[in-house]
């Protein structure tokens, strides 16, 4: 009886074997399959991991400039008397350093005319007469034949002087503000994904540079006090009336007849150096107007890095949100120009230093981003994204002179769009 059942147990072992392979088969089938499709499905929704995108960023403000303690216009610099023959330049005229003329010296360097005396140049005919040609002032240490002023009131502000005045502004408190409209830039940002948090949504980082200018500038009138230095000149002789300047000459007439138009010298030196001990300082509050031109001018790279989170809608459309921390290097030039009109100067004469005064500088500000993308994918790789964006720096101050500017690149909001590129 035992072998019977043996060989019947056999079998019918060996007729269900094909069955049991079959289904074994059909489960490893089933394994591969299901693998498959989530493998496809995660590609479907999720994609590669690594996205680059390159574009431009249009922000409504390029930020606010408060211009500051504007006004102040500073004097032309003059050399003390101390520093001998020189030449001192004023808004009302100069007073230059002498020496001896050409036709006063001999071929050694010597001086041939006499010291606060006059000397002439002759000529020989061919018959040998001798004639003179000219008469002039000689030269005189310690005095000039070479000077200009403008006004009479300089003559009459102090009898046997000639006065010499530099102008110069304080502010006192002028400002103006300009806040910039609409500014381009561009952008380059690199997104990595780490995770998914639900079928359709995945986090990971985003990090990226972006680049946009600084441009504020503004014009106006502001009203400062006004400031002046007089130096006094003595005058070694008596000066016709304004306005005047030496050298001078008239034609110089022998016997009724004009040999040279410019041969007689009429100058009438100065001294060469100012009595500092004359010299006064007076302040005008209130007394200038100045007319200026200020500017702020440069531009800023904003790094940004923070984390994401990633949505697919499906096989085209996906959103993409970031928010996270801004740092800026920004560098910018501060230039100002003003110029201030004095009521005693001619329209000709030109008060103060006029010049344009310039600072560069660069600083590190601290913010915050966030930005909220959309995108259309053209194929697996390569899509266009658009969305708004937004952001918020800190502000700085630059100076140039005495003149403030404080610039706040604020809080800005705007747009983005570009290409993208995954990997």
């Amino acid at each position: 009886m035992i072998p019977r059942s043996l060989s019947f147990a056999s079998v019918l072992l060996l007729a269900s074997l094909p069955a049991t392979l079959l289904a074994q088969e059909t489960s490893g089938r089933e394994d591969e399959r299901l693998e498959t499709l989530a493998a496809r499905t995660q590609k479907e929704w999720i994609g590669p991991r690594n996205k680059v995108s390159v574009g431009f960023r249009l922000l409504d403000s390029g930020g606010k400039v408060d211009f500051g303690n504007l006004g102040t216009v500073p004097a032309k610099l003059i050399a003390p008397a101390s520093a001998g023959a020189v030449n001192r330049v004023y808004d009302n005229g100069t007073v230059s350093a002498d020496g001896l003329r050409s036709n006063e010296v001999d071929s050694n360097g010597n001086q041939t005319s006499t010291p606060g005396g006059r000397y002439q140049i002759t000529s020989t005919a061919t018959d040998g007469t001798v004639s003179v040609v000219g008469d002039y002032v000689s030269y005189t240490p310690g005095l000039t034949r070479t000077w200009e002023e403008l006004t009479q009131a300089q003559l009459d502000a102090r009898p046997g002087y000639v006065a010499f005045t530099n102008y110069s502004t304080t502010s006192e408190g002028g400002h103006f503000s300009d806040k910039a409209g609409p500014v381009m830039g561009v952008e380059l940002e690199f997104a990595r994904t780490f995770g998914r948090v639900s079928r359709r949504m995945e986090w990971g980082i985003t990090t990226g540079f972006t680049l946009n200018s600084i441009s504020n500038k503004t014009a106006g009138v502001v009203t400062s006090t006004l400031n002046a230095r007089t130096d006094y000149y003595a005058a070694n002789g008596t000066i016709p009336a304004a306005p005047a300047s030496a050298p001078s000459f008239v034609p110089l007439i022998v016997d009724g007849v004009s040999i040279n138009d410019f041969g007689y010298e009429t100058t009438v030196p100065l001294s060469q150096t100012p009595d500092e001990s004359l010299t006064t300082h007076t302040s005008t509050p209130g007394g200038a107007q100045v007319n200026g031109q200020w500017q702020v001018k440069g531009a800023y790279m904003m790094l940004k890095l923070g984390p994401s989170f990633h949505v697919q809608f499906n096989d085209h459309w996906e959103m993409t949100g970031s928010i996270g921390f801004a740092g800026a290097y920004v560098g910018t030039t501060y230039s100002a120009i003003e110029t201030v009109t004095v009521a005693d100067l001619p329209d000709t004469a030109t008060a103060g230093n006029q010049a344009i005064e310039a600072s560069n500088t660069t600083k590190f500000l601290t913010g915050y981003y966030g930005d909220l993308t959309f995108q259309w994918t053209a194929n697996e790789t390569t899509g266009l994204y658009g969305g708004i964006t937004a952001q918020q720096l800190s502000s700085y101050e630059q100076m140039v002179a005495e003149r403030t500017a404080k610039i706040d690149l604020g809080s800005t909001v705007g747009v983005r769009g570009g290409i993208s590129i995954k990997f």
